[in-house]
């Protein structure tokens, strides 16, 4: 069963995956006139505007500040996969994958900013008077698709159980057990308590506790890696070179490293851009809906800027790091190479990692907690169906803790996967009114 499975999600996330998505960001580029390229600026202004709370917006209809949208967005975006995932991803497909995780980078802006304006533009309330947005309500609201909006849905609050959930206490669970010695029935009974004071919350207090954990865990990582990157500072260019030179050209079996055809580098690289950011999922639209603004290209700004921090800062710092150490093609994996680059110039790299990988995952459990919640709002707002979902969370965060659950691990992958297709729909069939909105920006006064 298992190997059905993973079999199943290889396939799902396979190179025509990563194809259809690459040509959807270059269609939505169009569309939105290369929205990424001329309102960069804009939007990098109203980040910073609402991290200093200085956003005026923010009196507008919603649930939370158009900020605390961008930071709970970017809480699911940013987990162990900017870690683990990018240092997998150089140790198979060499130095040059990075560069082509850059690369995917500004179409998955495109692609973000496109589900956020759909988002919020077909958004509505549930019966609490909460916002409900993202993919299943621009199915059913703008391509009259109510069954597909159900299906993708559903596939979120399954998926989410998985990946969102079961598999990300079971690495932090990991962690703490092989860098602390704390027994994995403590961590999951830590998250079931810390989650429930989150979750049970509301939208309202996820909003709050992202806007305060995300930049600092950001922060955190950035200066650890930037740190070591100092002290390796005049291996940069051949570093950077490296990168540049290795992703056009076959990699030699270098070390531990088994070498790599050009193939594998654009392909690995591509990959681990596109499912870092979840650019083309729809998942961030429906954080986004739920942004206290009457504007949805205003919101569609902000947004883009998680896919830029996201990919195109963290991912890349954590490359850099891997390439600059020199520990690349060490034979090391995972979480295990970029602590092992962290060690070069920090002696207790392995607990800076360790931890990054706890927060990270963290909020990542936390968004998708949203995510599914909101699924399950779409297709039955019941009061009853809510509180079951918070409630099987949390015992969910214990039960991935405490056991090795590698089955669900795949079948959350398969169902993120899933995701992707309904909301396919979803922008292929609003691209033109993406490209109406676009035209019409300058009347609009979105910025």
């Amino acid at each position: 069963m298992d190997a059905v499975l993973r079999a199943i999600s290889d396939f799902m996330w396979g190179p025509w995956t990563i194809g259809v998505l690459a040509v959807l960001g270059l269609m939505l580029t169009v569309a939105s006139r290369g929205v990424q390229f001329r309102k960069f600026g804009t939007a990098v202004g109203l980040v910073m505007r609402g991290a200093l709370r200085r956003d005026k917006g923010e009196q507008d209809s919603g649930d939370i500040s158009p900020f605390q949208a961008l930071t709970t967005a970017m809480a699911a975006t940013i987990g162990n996969g900017n870690i683990a995932g990018v240092a997998t991803a150089i140790a198979v497909g060499g130095p040059g994958a990075a560069f082509w995780m850059a690369a995917m980078a500004p179409l998955g802006m495109a692609t973000k900013y496109a589900e956020t304006v759909l988002a919020l533009r077909y958004r509505g309330k549930t019966r609490d008077g909460l916002m409900l947005g993202g993919p299943m309500s621009y199915l059913k609201e703008g391509l009259n698709l109510p069954t597909i909006g159900a299906i993708f849905a559903l596939c979120a609050t399954l998926g989410g159980l998985g990946g969102g959930n079961i598999g990300q206490a079971n690495s932090i669970a990991l962690v703490m057990s092989t860098q602390f010695d704390v027994a994995k029935w403590i961590t999951g009974l830590l998250l079931t308590v810390i989650l429930a004071v989150v979750i049970i919350g509301g939208i309202k207090r996820i909003g709050l506790v992202a806007e305060r954990l995300v930049p600092t865990m950001v922060v955190v990582y950035a200066v650890s890696v930037c740190y070591v990157v100092f002290t390796h500072i005049e291996a940069l260019p051949a570093a950077l070179w490296l990168i540049v030179e290795s992703a056009f050209t076959p990699v030699a079996a270098i070390g531990g490293f088994a070498g790599a055809t050009i193939a594998r580098t654009v392909q690995y690289g591509i990959r681990r851009g596109v499912i870092s950011s979840e650019a083309g999922l729809g998942s961030a639209g429906i954080a986004h809906s739920a942004a206290r603004t009457t504007n949805p290209m205003r919101q569609g700004y902000i947004s883009m800027i998680g896919v830029f921090i996201d990919t195109i800062i963290v991912c890349s710092m954590t490359a850099v790091t891997v390439v600059i150490a020199g520990v690349w093609h060490n034979g090391e994996i995972s979480t295990a190479l970029v602590a092992s680059a962290l060690n070069t110039s920090i002696p207790f790299g392995g607990v800076i990692v360790a931890l990054c990988s706890l927060m990270f995952g963290f909020t990542t459990m936390v968004t998708w907690s949203y995510y599914a919640e909101q699924g399950l709002r779409f297709v039955t707002d019941s009061r009853g169906v809510v509180w079951g979902i918070r409630i099987a969370w949390c015992a969910a965060a214990f039960f991935g803790a405490v056991y090795e659950a590698r089955v669900i691990w795949d079948l959350g992958d398969i169902m993120v996967a899933c995701m992707m297709f309904p909301n396919l729909v979803g922008l292929i069939g609003l691209t033109r009114e993406i490209r109406v909105v676009s035209a019409g920006e300058r009347t609009a006064g979105a910025a």
